[in-house]
């Protein structure tokens, strides 16, 4: 047998194409690596959720029974396994399934018998899909707000002598009458929705908290998301915030359907937000343990079976918001057609309105927002509000929420048809004998403000929404975004903190 010369060099062929292996591998190798803290998916970059550590106390808030397992379910028992502290706030107690809805889930569970409200079982629901992530009554605050109330107690019901008082469901009161609830006969106003979240971040001291993304569709979560921003500047917390999102559209998560072996991640529209967003890996176990949760919530597993079941998946999903700073501009001319940088996107044609854009529909798919912002100069504050055409039937809110440093005020400003005026919806509402001007322009309303309302004020909160006043119906809105005003300004109005 003839021998293998032991000196065998390779040709330049053989180098190069070892050279690419070689190469390929360790790309791959790379790109593994990363995808254990950086993430792309859907059109969005994921960087891993940060470690919780055991001096971690973690503020949880769920607009519905049923929303802190759907949307926290594995954060939580990421929280637990590391001793972290959790704590988690129900807003309301899902308490407005109808009657007929209510009767035939109890037929169907043979407990035709029970005389308890809609929201007295879910209260034990809750307790239940709660333990068996691993918390303990103690571990959750139940406010007792009414179900669908929140976004009506966020805009005009906020002092305690407007009261918000459904008039369907099995909650027709104007306080709470749940003898579980936080505060006893809690007034449903929205100044107490915030004096208690308020006395609760006090109280609880949180390093993280986990609320509602505003964008969600949901009215309820929609206006949790608000309210946990409005108290987060009010007690100065500056730590950790994240969002969770579980309304948006129908087609999200997808697909809307049991798949436990599947990843999840934000609708691809997203992607015009200015958000970083964050992915956290569940193990088997972690999954096993949140269907379970999830399936405990049996009157909402009974309606929605399949919704609910398509949170099962491998991650979890959150996403955090930059404080916008205001541009100071040379004046509403120099705004042009192009609108300041301190603004921020909705998604396009979504679902709030895209029931309305088909043939005959009051909307076209032109009237969407699309953005909003703010600016300034030496004497005005610019506000705008963006969609590819202005219609004059229809009516444009811009909602302001200004703070300096102790109190909120309250500025709500409606135009239509060329026509601005204020609106004093709360005892705290800026009320002038100066009036705001508009302009309309490239699908975009500017609206003027003079400088004094703004006087003292260092952050704020706003949002836009569009309102069709026939049957005063919202057809779109844009979340809520905190903006940071400069500390100082060399003007006769100080907009110092």
């Amino acid at each position: 047998m003839k021998c293998i010369n032991s000196k065998f060099k390779p040709t330049k062929r053989a180098k190069y194409i070892l050279t690419l292996i070689i190469i390929s591998i360790t790309f791959i190798i790379s790109l593994y690596i990363m995808r254990c803290s950086f993430v792309y998916d859907n059109g969005l970059y994921y960087s891993s959720f940060p470690e919780i550590s055991s001096s971690d106390r973690i503020l949880i808030f769920a607009p519905h029974p049923d929303d802190e397992s759907l949307g926290t379910g594995g954060i939580i028992q990421k929280a637990l396994e590391k001793n972290a502290s959790v704590q988690v706030v129900m807003m309301t107690n899902g308490d407005d399934m109808n009657t007929t809805s209510f009767k035939y889930f109890l037929k169907s569970i043979n407990n035709s018998n029970y005389n308890g409200s809609i929201g007295d079982l879910r209260y034990n629901e809750t307790l239940k899909a709660t333990s068996a992530l691993g918390l303990s009554k103690n571990n959750i605050i139940f406010l007792g707000y009414p179900d669908n109330g929140l976004k009506s107690m966020l805009e005009t019901n906020w002092d305690n002598d407007h009261l918000f008082k459904r008039t369907t469901g099995s909650n027709q009161y104007n306080h709470s009458p749940y003898s579980f609830s936080y505060e006893k006969n809690a007034p449903y106003s929205g100044s107490n929705v915030v004096k208690n979240i308020v006395q609760i971040m006090n109280d609880y001291k949180p390093t993280i908290i986990i609320y509602p993304d505003d964008n969600d569709d949901h009215t309820d979560h929609f206006a949790t998301g608000v309210f946990v921003k409005y108290a987060a500047l009010q007690t100065g917390y500056n730590d950790q915030n994240y969002t969770y999102l579980v309304h948006k559209g129908s087609s999200w998560p997808s697909p809307l359907l049991y798949q436990p072996t599947l990843g999840i991640c934000f609708p691809c529209e997203f992607s015009a937000f200015d958000a970083h967003w964050f992915n956290s890996s569940l193990s088997t176990s972690e999954v096993t343990i949140k269907e379970k949760a999830i399936r405990s919530h049996k009157s909402q597993y009974f309606l929605m079976k399949d919704i609910l079941l398509s949170f099962v998946r491998t991650d979890e999903v959150f996403a955090t918001y930059p404080v916008i700073d205001v541009d100071k501009v040379g004046g509403i001319i120099s705004i042009g057609a192009d609108i300041p940088t301190s603004s921020y996107n909705d998604t396009k044609n979504d679902a709030l309105t895209a029931f309305l854009k088909e043939p005959g529909g009051l909307l076209q798919q032109s009237d969407d927002l699309n953005a909003a912002g703010i600016s300034y100069d030496d004497k005005n504050v610019y506000l705008f509000s963006q969609s590819d055409d202005v219609q004059d039937y229809l009516t444009y809110n811009f909602h302001l929420r200004l703070f300096n440093g102790t109190d909120f005020k309250q500025l709500d400003i409606t135009v239509m048809n060329g026509t601005v005026t204020y609106q004093g919806l709360a005892e705290n509402s800026i009320k002038s004998e100066q009036p705001p001007s508009v302009k309309v322009a490239n699908g975009t309303i500017f609206v003027t403000v003079p400088m004094e309302h703004f006087n003292g004020t260092h952050s704020m909160m706003m949002s836009t929404d569009m309102v069709n006043p026939q049957n005063n119906e919202t057809l779109d809105y844009l979340a809520y975004r905190i903006f940071r005003f400069p500390e100082n300004l060399e003007d006769t109005y100080s907009l110092r903190g």
